[in-house]
C-alpha cells in the first residue's frame, strides 16, 4: 500500500501549515462522500486515501502546546478515516490492503502514544481509537476467512 497520493512538496507544506492541511482533510472527506453518494467508488476511493494521508500528516505535523482539542480532533479523524477507507476497500474485496490501513493508522497511533504519556485523556482517547482499529482488524480477517471457506 505504501505508495503515496499527495505531492511531496504538498505534503510537506501540508506539514508545515497544520490548520490549512485540516481545512484539506474535511473538504476531501466531503469530496469522498459526495463521490461516494454519487457511485463514483474510484474516485470516492483515491479521495479517502488522499484524506487519510492528509490526516496522517496532520497528526504528526509539529504543532503548538496546548492544543488538546485539535489533538483529539486529529486523532479521532486519523482513526475514522483508516476505518472509512478499510470499510470501503473491505466491500471491494480488497481486504489485504483494508488491514494494511489499519495496521498502519494502530501503528502510528503507538507511536504517538508516548509523547503524550503525560496526558491521560490523549492516552485514552488513542487507546480507543486503537481498539476501534484491532476490532475492524478482526472484523476483515473474520471476513476472509469466511470467504475462503465458501469459496
Amino acid at each position: 500500500m505504501k505508495q503515496q497520493r499527495l505531492c511531496p512538496v504538498y505534503r510537506k507544506w501540508l506539514q508545515l501549515h497544520p490548520v490549512h492541511a485540516r481545512q484539506h482533510r474535511i473538504a476531501l472527506q466531503t469530496q469522498a462522500q459526495v463521490a461516494h453518494q454519487t457511485g463514483n467508488y474510484q474516485q470516492a476511493r483515491q479521495l479517502s486515501y488522499q484524506a487519510f494521508e492528509t490526516a496522517k500528516v496532520v497528526l504528526l505535523s509539529l504543532q503548538t502546546p496546548n492544543t488538546d482539542n485539535r489533538l483529539q480532533e486529529d486523532v479521532l479523524a486519523f482513526g475514522t478515516m483508516a476505518m472509512y477507507l478499510a470499510s470501503a476497500l473491505g466491500k471491494e474485496s480488497r481486504r489485504t490492503e483494508a488491514l494494511e490501513i489499519l495496521q498502519e493508522c494502530q501503528q502510528q497511533l503507538l507511536a504517538l502514544l508516548p509523547l503524550h504519556a503525560t496526558n491521560p485523556a490523549i492516552c485514552k482517547l488513542i487507546s480507543a481509537v486503537q481498539h476501534a482499529l484491532e476490532q475492524g482488524s478482526q472484523l476483515i480477517s473474520e471476513q476472509d476467512h469466511t470467504h475462503a471457506y465458501l469459496h
